[in-house]
């Protein structure tokens, strides 16, 4: 198989395993392997392109399979992305935080300065040779960013659908 037809396989597949988080896993990979191999058998027809057009939008094909299971689970994946996008907004802030320090503290003459963000120990030098910023989390500060990462992996993966059972 062509490496570009191989991509757009993947790709299509990909794009539909997104929209089946609310199928269990299970029968998600028999489906997965039979749209695989009807993929392989139309593109040896028809090519890749047409074979993947034919399946239509992968949102619009995962809906009707979603549709026959008539209940809907927990979107693990959606949580788990919400939650690496908490943690990475936190380091954002923080580092932000840090940059704006030192340029403050750089424009008052440097030296060097603590502080205590959320009970966590920072350290911030500007001086003409070193800018450095050392940091290490409390236990306070840790357990606010788990506290909302945990918040956004339970509301984004939907975790309640669980209790639906």
């Amino acid at each position: 198989m062509h490496p570009v037809d191989l991509l757009r396989r993947e790709w299509f597949l990909t794009r539909f395993a997104w929209h089946m988080q609310d199928y269990p896993q299970r029968a998600y990979r028999g489906i997965k392997a039979d749209l695989r191999r009807e993929l392989d058998v139309t593109a040896a027809d028809v090519g890749m392109p047409t074979a993947v057009r034919g399946l239509g939008r992968p949102a619009v094909l995962a809906a009707r399979y979603r549709d026959e299971l008539g209940r809907s689970v927990p979107r693990w994946a959606t949580g788990a992305v919400a939650a690496a996008l908490v943690i990475s907004l936190v380091i954002y802030l923080w580092l932000a935080y840090a940059l704006g320090a030192l340029d403050v503290l750089e424009a008052t003459g440097g030296g060097t300065v603590t502080t205590h963000p959320f009970g966590g120990e920072t350290v911030l030098t500007a001086t003409d040779d070193t800018y450095s910023v050392s940091s290490s989390p409390s236990p306070t500060s840790t357990a606010v960013v788990l506290g909302l990462a945990l918040t956004a992996f339970l509301l984004w993966s939907r975790a309640w659908r669980l209790l639906r059972r």
